[in-house]
């Protein structure tokens, strides 16, 4: 691959990126910007967008903040595979935001 077609193709990723944060709300901005996270088109299972978010905690499945940004990439991008990673591990837990979403309505059942 050439330099040019790296830049362009780094280039499409930043407006991607830009893209996803412009379309959320201000207060998910906010939380965007307290981490290191990434999209990738057709990266996740079966072409799925990867959503990647690097916690500097533990990751827990019931933290609004990760609900918050798993309830707005299926609004922004549909179903989304995230690729969660914690300083713990060098695995990501591996989740789509169906499922996240899916476990918080359980969770909030009486």
């Amino acid at each position: 691959m050439s330099n040019d077609q790296l830049l362009q193709e780094l280039r499409q990723k930043q407006l991607q990126l830009q893209a996803f944060r412009d379309a959320s709300g201000s207060s998910l901005q906010t939380i965007l910007d307290h981490y290191d996270w990434g999209l990738i088109s057709g990266g996740g299972h079966r072409g799925l967008p990867l959503f990647t978010l690097r916690l500097g905690h533990r990751i827990s499945l019931k933290d609004p903040d990760l609900l918050e940004i798993a309830e707005a990439a299926e609004q922004i991008c549909g179903l989304v595979d995230f690729a969660l990673f914690s300083g713990e591990t060098r695995e990501p837990i591996r989740v789509l935001s169906k499922t996240l979403l899916d476990l918080d309505q359980h969770w909030r059942r009486p």
